[in-house]
């Protein structure tokens, strides 16, 4: 391992940036399986902490294949589905968690089980539910892998001792509360009034003393509120009211004793439960400080004194409600790992796009090391300039502009057109499905597949992308967009990393980000410059680098590009302008690139010729033969997709003659793509009607790699098609033969009228 467990006076903690698909998590499974046949450990655990149950899942599997006996640990709201019920909870009561924790209760003994003068009280759930059978396995488990979230709530007491805790990818973003904006304390709830700071004590009797004391730092805080402008707290004027982090702190772990215990046990009533809960919380409509969140408001301030920093996690606004307006301060604020789970203890924190800024605030005295990398030979990568790719430009709301909506039903079709004509080039290329693989925003996704992708194709959004290996080995990878929050977003994430005020930072637009000049690294060792967002304040910077940037890297990832060989080279089509850390071998405008009526045409699997013909099988392309004449003149090569043969759809492409039936029609070729069309001739029919010749000039050699039903559905075609061709050719030379008979034999007969 990396860690040196001898460490003093510090236990060791260490993050590792890593670059995406070098294999860091298989790396560290194997380490672990080493440390464990050791037993440097001792009986202590490894608890791992990954960003979703089902990469838990997989790691699990990982670690069993290593003779190590791991288990996933879920929290009493995760799923837990079962075939009769696939919206079951590893909880049966999901209300009894939560009506403890209204009244601030540990859930295990007000919901679970709990023993009181020798009486057990049990839920009777107790035996069958998820949550509970789970513990069963944590007696026999070495390892236990769990939801990032879940390390920020306490441990269950079977854990037992755990020897290291196992950060794998980012996980700042699990421990941030209030970000919703409802984490509200009412400045009427803090007035330091008899009945909104009497204290009691664990048998339900009044504490004077402790209310007394409660009420003394009220006083003081309440010398600041009424009077204090909208914005954070200011440090100095707490300071002149006479607080000192010291007496925070006690009035945190007073404000705690402001419930009393409502009495209530696992097993009981609903109705019960919750009338013994309303007994002991405040009547509608009177004043009300929650007590943990009045805790966390002390414990800001307390942060700020030391610190010497105004109070930016807990802000005065002006709260509007169904009463009118009301003052109010809103916190945001950063929960802390629990010790339970092994925070207290050697710490290993791995991540592709790791940022110190956000490591330190939740992880004390831990050594940031070199970032390993590795270097990419077989991957290529093009990166498209200013292409339409943005959720607003495909898929703008219904409030939109009707040129809006207009324009994005354009950008669309060319957009899957790209992506149909890339996943045409690189058919058959991945050694299992898919050959390519679409990254973008939720909606712009959604929007692609009611579009209809490609049968080779999948589609994955933005932030439900790392740890995924199902990817590796996609031929071709294209990422559209970014992610990109509000500078407003970010300084308000910012201050519940670091409860500072954030460096203002704002461009030629008062409300977008500064420009500053970047540059693409080019291949060949050249440059590219464009501009690039950036803010001014640190961790704000870090925080929208890790959504924009460190998202894209995750994407591009997905491809295990450093896994790549000459054989199994991977292709990379970058459609952002967002300034990555990677090496770029082609730096294209979209204009360049942007696929023309023509390239939709071949996207959907045919090239005709014939400018009537295309109107008519097209008329979203083209409203006329005129104007499919007019853009046949002026066609030109696409120098992008020179790389797709030139828009000539892919190797099981097939040429073929037709005329249709008619007078004066005269034959014309058309290409097609007998993946996407299998059936020319009867598309052909379907499209412009009957045909009086059909044939298959050129069967263009079905792409080897595929299974062989293609070409033998293109034989069976191109047989039925000669077939079809002459019996009509049959058929006519015979219907004008009888009709040259009848017509003589017309002539021949006697006329009535000269007998």
């Amino acid at each position: 391992m990396l860690l040196n467990f001898n460490a003093t006076p510090h236990p060791p903690r260490l993050a590792l940036p890593v670059g995406v698909g070098i294999g860091k998590t298989t790396a560290m499974q194997r380490a672990v399986a080493g440390l464990l046949r050791s037993e440097a450990l001792g009986d202590r655990k490894i608890v791992i902490g990954v960003p979703r149950h089902d990469l838990a899942e997989e790691q699990r599997a990982a670690f069993w294949s290593l003779g190590v006996d791991a288990m996933v640990w879920k929290g009493r709201s995760a799923p837990d589905p079962s075939p009769d019920n696939p919206e079951r909870l590893m909880c049966f009561d999901p209300s009894a968690p939560f009506d403890a924790m209204e009244v601030e209760r540990i859930v295990e003994t007000t919901s679970c089980k709990v023993t009181q003068r020798g009486t057990t009280y049990i839920c009777p759930f107790y035996k069958s539910c998820g949550y509970q059978a789970q513990k069963r396995q944590l007696d026999s488990a070495q390892v236990v892998l769990t939801a990032h979230d879940t390390l920020f709530h306490k441990a269950p007491k079977e854990l037992g001792a755990v020897g290291l805790l196992i950060l794998d990818e980012g996980f700042w973003n699990a421990g941030l509360r209030g970000m919703d904006g409802k984490a509200l304390l009412t400045l009427d709830g803090l007035r330091p009034d008899e009945g909104t700071v009497r204290c009691w004590t664990v048998i339900n009797r009044e504490d004077w003393e402790a209310t007394a004391d409660l009420g003394a730092q009220r006083d003081k805080l309440w010398k600041v509120l009424p009077n204090a402008p909208n914005g954070a707290l200011s440090v100095a004027a707490l300071k002149a009211a006479g607080l000192t982090p010291e007496r925070c702190h006690q009035a945190a772990s007073l404000e705690h004793r402001r419930l009393r215990n409502p009495g209530i046990i696992p097993g009981m009533d609903p109705g019960e439960r919750r009338r013994r809960i309303a007994d002991v919380l405040p009547k509608e409509g009177e004043p009300w400080a929650p007590p943990n969140r009045a805790a966390v408001m002390w414990l800001l301030i307390a942060e700020a004194l030391e610190n010497d920093h105004d109070v930016a996690g807990a802000e005065l606004i002006d709260a509007m409600t169904e009463n009118g307006t009301i003052r109010c301060l809103r916190l945001n604020w950063h929960a802390k790992l629990r010790n339970g789970w092994g925070a207290e203890g050697p710490i290993l924190h791995l991540d592709a796009t790791l940022r110190p800024e956000l490591v330190t605030p939740f992880v004390s005295y831990v050594t940031i090391a070199e970032a390993l990398v590795a270097t990419e030979p077989h991957v290529h990568v093009r990166q498209i300039l200013r292409a339409p790719v943005s959720a607003k430009a495909l898929t703008p709301g219904e409030d939109a502009m009707p040129r809006d909506r207009n324009a994005a039903e354009t950008h669309l079709r060319q957009i899957s057109a790209l992506i149909a004509l890339r996943a045409a080039s690189l058919r058959g290329r991945s050694t299992q499905a898919p050959d390519l693989l679409v990254i973008a925003q939720k909606a712009v996704v959604d929007a692609l597949r009611a579009a209809g992708l490609p049968r080779n194709v999948q589609a994955a959004h933005f932030n439900a992308l790392s740890g995924i290996d199902r990817w590796r080995n996609v031929a071709g990878l294209m990422v559209l967009g970014r992610t990109l929050p509000t500078p407003s977003t970010v300084e308000a994430l910012a201050t519940a990393v670091t409860n500072r005020p954030p460096l203002t930072s704002r461009g030629d637009v008062a409300w977008w980000y500064e420009r500053e000049e970047r540059r693409i690294a080019l291949a060949d060792g050249g440059l590219h410059i464009l501009p690039g967002e950036k803010h001014a304040d640190p961790t704000a910077e870090a925080i929208r680098w890790s959504i924009c940037e460190g998202e894209l890297i995750q994407a591009i990832g997905r491809g295990r590009g450093v896994n790549r060989t000459a054989t199994a080279p991977l292709e990379i089509d970058l459609l952002t302008d967002v300034v990555l850390p990677i090496a770029v071998h082609e730096v294209l405008p979209w204009e360049d690139i942007c696929p023309s009526d023509h390239d939709v045409m071949a996207a959907r699997g045919v090239i005709l010729e014939n400018a009537a013909d295309m109107a008519k099988a097209f008329p979203d392309l083209w409203p006329s033969r005129e104007a499919a004449k007019k853009q046949n003149q002026r066609r030109g090569t696409n120098c992008y997709y020179s790389n797709f043969s030139n828009s000539n759809l892919s190797p099981s492409s097939s040429i073929v003659t037709y005329r249709p039936a008619g007078a004066g029609q005269k034959d014309r070729t058309a290409r097609f793509d007998l993946v996407l069309i299998p059936r020319p001739l009867a598309w052909l029919e379907q499209q412009l009607g009957p045909m009086a010749h059909f044939e298959m000039v050129d069967a263009g050699g079905v792409n080897a790699a595929a299974p062989d039903h293609a070409g033998a559905r293109a034989s069976l075609e191109a047989l039925a098609a000669r077939l079809d061709a002459a019996l009509r050719h049959r058929i006519t030379h015979d219907r004008g033969r009888l009709t040259t008979l009848f017509n003589r034999m017309e002539a021949a007969q006697p006329d009535p009228a000269a007998a």
